[in-house]
């Protein structure tokens, strides 16, 4: 039956001058062409990858592997539009235009997303970005998107208006693009077919080079069939198995056991508040005197880490592990159980009144259902159109929470976390702190010869405006004279990337370098010993992590004598520091372990690279004996990979 009814569109479309369609050479010609463009823009992909393969096979497997992915993704549009050629020609070619011009857009602009953050646009990536958590598009970036995408029609529709002319008055040269359209057929089916051969080998043997292109390409899912190799002795099983270590191995929800024991508490005479007070894409460089003197200030009372890493390079993962003390990869077994964090917990047991006070909204990530999932009344969004307005509004509330209080006597927990630097957001009237200073934001204009100090610079006058209103809170605390029994948090959920590297990485999500991991970390006030007044860092140069949070309450504020293995990955920060050569570090599909000379990021299916802090290269091998190390850390609360008791 579809070949009867490809058959009749054949023949509608060969009434040479009596026709009104669109023939289906012409459609043909024009999908040629289409492909030819995809694999152009595909290009600026081949840009990022690490390092270009040494080797003849990977040299072989890039080309023929990005030719066949493309030409296979126009032919999946063009199958779509096939219908479109029973209607009159000129509708035909409207919409066939629109169809190709949205395509090749929707390519072009995954280019970029990929370009600056290293991942390619997915359904959950798409709706972070239609929340504004990962970028917000103003009016100019929306026109410019929409400018360029009826420009691309225009192109479209004059090509595909230009092959129906040929047709008819050069059927030579009308006639030499049907032959290509044969040709290219031919090299289509060929490197489709030796691609995925090249592939099934490759994934066999853990072999890099070319097993390292499915990350770059989008919707590439070329084959393996490790079953077979096996069978014909073609395999490689200690690379496959190292590659195994390598993988996290998510925790099926019902195999999740968080924590490994039940609670052993005792009474807590005096329970202390807590403030946590969160920035959003606060790095580690913008917290000084200059760009945040009022907490930087109050920061010189207590205690400083100064190389203090966030558990992720993304709001989820770096909210998640400054609550749970789990690693990211925990993230989708937490959420399947509904799994509250022991910390909030406890907490609650204790009687704490629950004061959370977040700008963006807490539906996506799902802290709705993670981390505060047992606070009732939960408050999911905040008023306002603009982090600005959401920013001082959750200042405003927390003022009258605070202030308004049932039983004031009562301890509290509150969480306030800060968004305007994720967006690079401040008021109109807000003075130019730092020039020269960018007048508006346009993510589209970020390209790797962007001078990027009009970019930090506006990112820094945003930080200094939410440290003049976390200012407002440290006052109010003070003035109520609770901050002699109040613990006050000071940290971000992850840094903040300006292409320092010189390989056009922006904002974060991207890898696991000190700009998008190294944060600020202060803890002032109660317990926190002081004795020069000037901010001490007992730790030094040790690494620190979020997932320290947990252990250091708990175990000395709280009441919870439990060894730290049953509910943390991380280590008291009051007791003797301690050295540590990595620490983990998670995104939304891959994990690293960051060192301070180097970082080993490992992909979801165990790929790995192995670069500097720089993000070059290295040939040296990976640190095997920590990537161990830290397997058995990812495998923790899993139930059925009970820890050894003093795993690092």
């Amino acid at each position: 039956m579809r070949t009867t009814w490809l058959k009749s569109l054949a023949y509608k479309n060969n009434r040479n001058h009596r026709t009104k369609r669109l023939s289906l050479r012409s459609f043909a010609a024009f999908l040629l062409i289409q492909t030819l463009a995809a694999a152009l823009v595909a290009g600026r992909y081949l840009a990022f990858l690490p390092a270009w393969p040494q080797d003849w096979l990977g040299q072989a497997f890039i080309p023929l592997a990005t030719f066949a992915q493309m030409a296979l993704l126009s032919l999946v549009v063009g199958a779509a539009a096939l219908p479109v050629l029973l209607l009159p020609k000129r509708w035909a070619q409207a919409v066939l235009a629109l169809m190709a011009a949205l395509a090749l857009a929707a390519l072009w602009v995954d280019t970029l997303v990929f370009a600056q953050y290293r991942f390619h646009i997915s359904a959950v990536m798409l709706e972070l970005l239609l929340a504004g958590q990962v970028i917000e598009f103003s009016p100019r970036m929306w026109l410019t998107v929409g400018g360029a995408l009826l420009g691309l029609w225009a192109l479209q529709w004059l090509l595909l208006a230009l092959l129906d002319r040929l047709r008819g008055r050069m059927p030579t040269l009308h006639g030499f693009f049907s032959g290509s359209v044969k040709a290219f057929a031919a090299v289509f089916v060929c490197s489709l077919l030796l691609s995925h051969f090249m592939h099934i080998w490759a994934a066999a043997h853990a072999y890099q080079s070319v097993t390292q292109l499915k990350r770059y390409l989008p919707l590439f899912y070329p084959a393996t069939s490790n079953s077979t190799m096996r069978k014909l002795g073609w395999i490689d099983e200690q690379a496959l198995e190292r590659q195994r270590l390598l993988t996290a191995q998510q925790s099926r929800a019902s195999d999740l056991r968080y924590p490994r024991q039940p609670l052993q508490t005792s009474p807590v005479a005096q329970p202390p508040n807590i403030l946590f007070l969160v920035i959003d894409s606060w790095r580690y460089d913008s917290f000084n005197a200059e760009v945040s003197p009022h907490l930087w200030r109050f920061a010189q009372r207590g205690m400083r880490l100064e190389q203090h890493l966030s558990s992720g390079n993304a709001t989820r993962t770096g909210i998640f592990g400054l609550f749970y003390s789990l690693p990211g990869t925990y993230w989708h077994s937490v959420l399947d159980n509904r799994a509250s964090p022991v910390l909030l917990d406890r907490l609650q047991a204790l009687d704490y009144d629950m004061g959370i006070f977040a700008s963006a909204q807490l539906r996506n990530p799902e802290f709705d259902q993670t981390v505060f999932s047992n606070i009732e009344h939960l408050r999911v969004e905040s008023p306002g159109k603009t982090t600005v307005q959401r920013d001082l509004a959750i200042t405003r509330e927390w003022l009258e929470w605070f202030k308004q209080r049932n039983n004031p006597e009562q301890p509290f927990f509150s969480f306030l976390f800060y968004d305007s630097p994720h967006n690079y957001e401040l008021p109109p009237d807000y003075p130019a702190v730092f020039q020269p200073m960018l007048k508006e934001v346009n993510y589209l204009e970020r390209q790797p010869s962007t001078d990027p100090l009009p970019w930090f610079n506006r990112y820094r006058t945003s930080v200094h405006f939410v440290d003049s209103l976390a200012a407002q809170i440290l006052q109010a605390l003070e003035d109520s004279g609770k901050l002699e029994n109040t613990l006050v948090l000071i940290t971000g959920d992850h840094g903040e990337e300006f292409n320092d590297n010189g390989l056009n990485y922006w904002g974060h999500n991207s890898n696991f370098s000190y700009p998008q991991v190294h944060v600020p970390m202060a803890l002032v006030g109660v317990g926190i010993d002081n004795v020069d007044g000037n901010g001490y860092s007992p730790w030094g140069d040790k690494l620190t992590s979020h997932a320290d949070i947990v252990p250091t309450l708990m175990r000395n504020y709280l009441g919870v004598h439990n060894p730290l293995e049953d509910y943390a990955t991380g280590l008291d920060l009051l007791a003797a520091p301690q050295s540590r050569p990595w620490l983990l570090s998670a995104g939304y599909s891959q994990y690293a372990l960051v060192t301070p000379e180097n970082i080993v990021e490992i992909g979801a299916l165990g790929q790995y690279t192995h670069v500097d802090r720089r993000y070059r290269p290295l040939k040296a091998a990976p640190p095997w004996a920590h990537v161990q190390q830290a397997m058995e850390q990812l495998r923790w609360f899993q139930a059925s990979n009970p820890p050894a008791a003093g795993t690092p």
